[in-house]
């Protein structure tokens, strides 16, 4: 009786073994990013006050988008577009901010209008 016990302890961690291998390898094939947030700083750097603009590096499901002017407050636009359907923007003097609530992949931008330079910083990050 004592090894029937002993060895259906073993066939339960052994299907315990099976299963957790198989919960592992089911995680593993679903992608990394697939319900994961994306943020992303860009510009940071001093742009001409003549409609210049720093953009973030690529398109995103971006939602939000900010921007700050340091050192001043100059009339500033934010922006989230991709260039076709979807292009949000909204002004501010020093700083900025857009909401985009669609799916579309969109690019963060940030304008500095204020006539000089002014180092400009973004921040854009997605649902």
């Amino acid at each position: 009786m004592r090894t029937q016990i002993h060895l259906l302890s073993r066939a339960r961690l052994a299907t315990l073994a099976m299963m957790a291998s198989a919960a592992v390898a089911v995680g593993a094939a679903v992608p990394a990013g697939a319900s994961a947030s994306f943020a992303e700083f860009y510009g940071g750097y001093s742009i001409c006050g003549s409609n210049c603009y720093i953009q973030s590096e690529g398109a995103h499901t971006f939602y939000y988008n900010e921007a700050l002017a340091k050192g001043g407050s100059p009339y500033m636009a934010c922006q989230l577009t991709n260039f076709g359907s979807v292009n949000e923007v909204t002004h501010g003097y020093g700083t900025c901010y857009e909401y985009y609530f669609g799916a579309a992949y969109v690019w963060a931008r940030a304008y500095n209008k204020g006539g000089n330079y002014y180092a400009v910083i973004g921040y854009a990050t997605t649902p």
